[in-house]
């Protein structure tokens, strides 16, 4: 361009003079036609610089023409993305693709064939060229394609498997993470907002599952591109299933695949995040909310600053968003109130109700990968992985054992050899073993664990940490396998003997006696076990150790079941509770009834009584519809219409009606045929509603807690001498039951090592943590959140004055302070 007058354009009067690349660019967005000729002539310029690289090495690492180069290829890119999209942004596109991966590649044919899908090898990169050019001129060539990709000037799938073998080979590490933040970002934003972009997911899936698989093959190198390229390909997918854009069954396969991998570092990552990956969620979704409800919560309400209109504003801009973050944690509260039966759970759709299942749950075949891992722990020698790595291995593998309930014999006597007491990490051998147990493994196995526990950790030769720790581990193994409390499966005979013979009796009652040890942690570990077992089989136990919910239980022969054994329901649960609750109570209504005409019992008890059973009622009665409210057309046919007749069932289906009948149903007299029979036949001849559900639930929840009183018995054969048998369901029978309400994941099948350590010394709480403690028992006590009534020194507080006056204690006090007083004035002479 010369000097002189300008030029008459869109954008005004063209200058005359040479302007700055960013000048030009301005100019240019705001009038591409009229500046076409300027952005040619750079762009002319820009490929003769890269032509020049092409041809001399020494002008690769020339930080002068980097510099120029730079500003180039920023131009470039920025212009054409902008104002000439289409041809023009893909021939730079070629251009800077071609300088970072040399000239020898068809950019062309593989811009056309990677639109669809990413082929295996289509693209060869001279790591040599991309190693001598200079740092700032990739890092510019890059952070254009970046830019024009942001634009939508280029496919994502194009740039995806360039910036994928850039970061394998590149050494310059800000490159790398640069590309692979943007790679993740850019899957994560086509994904986002409820829009899916499948066919750009499936082809980066197959992408990256096959540059994982080939890291698992026998001849895979362990140092190299394909070492990096595995390690990254997996952290890719973790990244993106830790964002939940990717969380389907094809993601859980790619890191399948990753866990048989070769490259060590591949199959740690994709291990941990198996086990782990929940609570990362967890955490990153608890940070979000709070981060949110800070930025909400911190308002400036400038009351030192002037006052302006954009300021008032601002100010009820923040205080509106306040407000919608109040109501949206106050929503979630009720959400989790209601998920945990205490109020009602609002539709918000299909996928806000989709649950994220844990990724463990989600293996195609978790038998063959347990046996394939497994494999290769007992193969490999000392050597081969470092014990970190191997323990990582025996987590996981132990998780997806206890998890999927599998069967894998030879995993308990490989555990066995780590079991010893100078073995590192041991407590945590003892937590994954018991992830390893479950209902389905056989009780032999268990027996040569539970008696190398006793054996190296339940003697008087250990400390008394170890010995807790060991009776810890073996209550949590017995939870897990109940089987092996069973008498019956450890009878043994001379034609058929089993594996490890072990009196299980003997050994329950030794570990009891734990409970009076001197060291402390010994002895809340004995009492943890001595409660489990009454829970579980009080009979194992001796009479003064059953305690009364241990008598009751071993009264009403509570067992395990044995190995093999399960509990097939013969009918809806609670329906024969139900069938005795109505008929009793029908009876009890006729009976009332009688009293009321003889005018035994007065109108107040009778009106108490009505109202509780009314609201036991889930129906409510018949509500009556006038006539009406009923259409015309509707009236007209069911005056013409005549009552079809009704078919009676079966004898032997029917069910007899309680309030015909007037008799009463007592399941205590029945043997265990005939109330399977009366929940049977209640269960086919009868159409449940939800009032009878939760009226069953309750009645189950209240026969098992009845059950383990042991003056249940005693006290219903009162009542019904008393003629006062049949008592009303109110609305505290299932309410001790615990919630699972849990602010962390629950994760079936994860044991922590903390949940078997010794619980000898109390860690001190700081100041945070006494001030909850103290605010939680504070809400107890104002919610009367505890079991029973007041307490004497409730009730204390609450007596007048007079009634204490004269009470032995204030007597008490009163005399010591008279004496006190007493000797006070009349001193002794001589003792001044």
């Amino acid at each position: 361009m010369g000097k002189g007058g300008g030029v008459a354009t869109g954008a005004g009067i063209k200058p005359g003079v040479t302007l700055k690349l960013a000048q030009l660019q301005n100019l240019c967005k705001r009038d591409p036609a009229g500046y076409r000729e300027d952005y040619d002539a750079q762009v002319r310029r820009l490929r003769s610089e890269c032509g020049i690289l092409a041809l001399s090495t020494t002008a690769l690492t020339d930080k002068a023409a980097a510099a120029s180069l730079v500003e180039l290829i920023q131009f470039a890119a920025a212009v054409s993305s902008a104002s000439y999209k289409g041809e023009e942004s893909d021939a730079i596109a070629n251009l800077l693709i071609e300088l970072l991966i040399g000239p020898n590649t068809n950019t062309t044919s593989m811009s056309s064939s990677t639109n669809n899908h990413i082929e295996e090898g289509s693209l060869t990169i001279n790591a040599a060229t991309l190693q001598l050019l200079h740092k700032d001129v990739r890092k510019a060539a890059t952070s254009g394609l970046i830019l024009m990709r942001n634009k939508g000037a280029i496919k994502p799938l194009r740039l995806l498997e360039l910036f994928y073998r850039i970061m394998t080979v590149v050494t310059d590490k800000n490159l790398r993470e640069a590309l692979y933040h943007h790679m993740v970002n850019d899957i994560a934003n086509m994904n986002k907002k409820g829009k899916r972009e499948e066919k750009v997911n499936r082809a980066v899936q197959s992408f990256l599952h096959g540059i994982i698989a080939s890291s698992c093959a026998d001849n895979a190198s362990v140092e190299g591109p394909d070492d990096v390229a595995a390690r990254r390909g997996v952290d890719m997918v973790c990244e993106l299933y830790r964002k939940g854009v990717w969380t389907d069954e094809k993601t859980v396969a790619i890191l399948a695949s990753a866990v048989q991998s070769r490259n060590s570092h591949a199959m740690c990552r994709a291990l941990r995040f198996f086990l782990n990956i929940e609570d990362k969620m967890a955490a990153d979704k608890d940070r979000e909310e709070d981060e949110e409800w800070n930025g909400a919560n911190d308002v400036n309400l400038h009351r030192y600053s002037k006052r302006t209109k954009s300021r008032q504003r601002q100010i009820m801009k923040s205080l509106k968003n306040k407000t919608k973050a109040q109501k949206k944690k106050e929503s979630k509260d009720a959400f989790q109130m209601a998920s945990s039966g205490q109020g009602y759970i609002e539709d918000k759709g299909v996928a806000a109700a989709r649950k994220l299942y844990p990724a463990i749950e989600l293996l195609n075949d978790p038998q063959g990968l347990v046996e394939s891992l497994f494999k290769r722990i007992r193969s490999s020698g000392s050597n081969t992985y470092k014990f970190d790595v191997k323990l990582l291995m025996i987590n996981f593998v132990t998780r997806l054992v206890g998890n999927h309930e599998l069967i894998l014999l030879p995993l308990y006597p490989f555990l066995q050899r780590y079991m010893g007491g100078h073995q590192r990490d041991v407590t945590a051998i003892l937590a994954y073993t018991v992830q390893a147990c479950h209902e389905y493994v056989p009780p032999d196995e268990v027996y040569g664990i539970l008696k190398t526990i006793a054996h190296n950790f339940i003697t008087e030769r250990c400390s008394g940490e170890q010995m807790a720790v060991g009776i810890n581990a073996v209550r949590s193994i017995c939870a897990r396998v109940p089987s092996v409390l069973s008498l019956e499966d450890n009878v043994t005979d001379d034609n058929n003997m089993t594996s490890v013979a072990m009196d299980v009796e003997a050994f329950a009652r030794d570990l009891a006696a734990y409970s009076k040890h001197n060291d402390r942690s010994v002895s809340i570990a004995g009492r943890t076990w001595g409660n489990f077992v009454r829970d579980v089989h009080p009979s194992l136990l001796q009479g003064k150790d059953r305690g009364a919910t241990g008598s009751a239980l071993h009264r009403a022969g509570e067992k395990p079941l044995r190995y093999g054994e399960q509990r097939v329901a013969s009918g809806v649960a609670g329906a024969d509770l139900l069938a005795e609750y109505e008929a009793n109570k029908a009876t009890y209504l006729i009976e009332k009834q009688k009293r009321r005409d003889a005018g035994e019992e007065s109108e107040s008890d009778d009106d108490d009584d009505d109202d509780a059973i009314e609201e036991d009622d889930g129906s409510g009665g018949w509500v009556d519809v006038d006539g009406d409210e009923e259409m015309d057309g509707e009236d007209e046919e069911s005056d013409d219409e005549v009552a079809p007749e009704l078919v009676p069932m079966k004898e032997g289906k029917m069910m007899p009606d309680p309030v015909a009948e007037k008799k009463s149903i007592d399941l205590s007299k029945m043997s265990t045929e005939e109330r399977s029979k009366l929940k049977q036949d209640v269960s086919s001849g009868r159409v449940f509603t939800a009032s009878d559900f939760a009226t069953m639930k309750r009645l189950v929840e209240r026969e098992e807690k009845l059950k383990r009183d042991p003056r249940a018995a005693a006290r219903r054969k009162r009542a019904i001498a008393k003629g006062k048998g049949f008592e009303i369901l109110s609305d505290d029978d299932g309410s001790d039951v615990d919630s699972d309400d849990e602010d962390g994941p629950t994760i079936t099948g994860v044991v922590n090592p903390e949940d078997i350590m010794a619980m000898a010394k109390r860690k001190r709480m700081n100041k945070a943590e006494r001030l909850q403690k103290i605010i939680a028992g504070r809400e107890k006590f104002e919610s009367k959140g505890r079991a029973g009534g007041s307490t004497n020194n409730e009730k204390k507080r609450k007596k007048n004055f007079l009634m204490t006056k004269q009470s032995f204690a204030s007597r008490e006090k009163l005399g010591n302070k008279a004496t006190a007083r007493q000797a006070m004035n009349h001193k002794i002479p001589g003792n001044n």
